[in-house]
């Protein structure tokens, strides 16, 4: 692979004029239902005006990623079970902009939602949980140098089946060791 560089997107707070600019689409897509673990799978643009508005309440933070080069919006980053006392979030992604995929820019959502959980929320560890047959997300997190960190069987319930899927992890000394490789 060769160099990357982070500055290629940038982040902007997630809201309202997202929906209509591609996340509604790209949440209805579905290749990206096949993924998300939460319902209802299916969303109308009410629904998502509804998460955002419980988005706010519940102290996650959400941004709208976009290139840096035509401000072109391609995906979201989300960074949830943020514990202050303990220096762990979650993290979420989705690379929405299908002709955007094979890019690398699931890579750089990485970096910046490591750098924003490390340096900004100066968290010490980031984790996500991943289903198992989700081998592109699994294959970008592990390229990146996420490590799986365990294996729950059956833990999520989609298409009224429970799913194994995968935690990975990664910790902010671990970060700074992958972040010389997008600067």
């Amino acid at each position: 692979m060769s160099k990357l560089k982070h500055n290629i997107i940038f982040l902007e707070k997630i809201s309202t004029k997202h929906i209509d600019l591609g996340w509604l689409k790209w949440v209805n897509n579905s290749g990206n239902v096949k993924v998300l673990n939460r319902p209802p799978y299916k969303y109308t643009k009410k629904q998502l005006l509804k998460y955002l508005k419980d988005l706010k309440k519940s102290g996650d933070l959400m941004f709208a990623v976009r290139l840096k080069s035509n401000r072109e919006y391609i995906g979201n980053i989300r960074i949830n079970h943020i514990d202050y006392h303990n220096k762990n979030c979650g993290y979420g992604r989705l690379l929405g902009n299908t002709n955007q995929r094979g890019k690398n820019y699931g890579l750089l959502m990485l970096y910046k939602i490591c750098d924003y959980a490390f340096n900004k929320l100066k968290m010490n560890k980031i984790f996500s949980p991943c289903y198992t047959d989700n081998f592109r997300s699994l294959a970008s997190n592990l390229e990146f140098g996420m490590r799986i960190s365990g294996h729950f069987k059956k833990h999520f319930k989609k298409d009224k089946k429970f799913k194994d899927v995968y935690y990975l992890e990664l910790t902010k000394d671990e970060f700074k060791n992958i972040k010389k490789k997008y600067e």
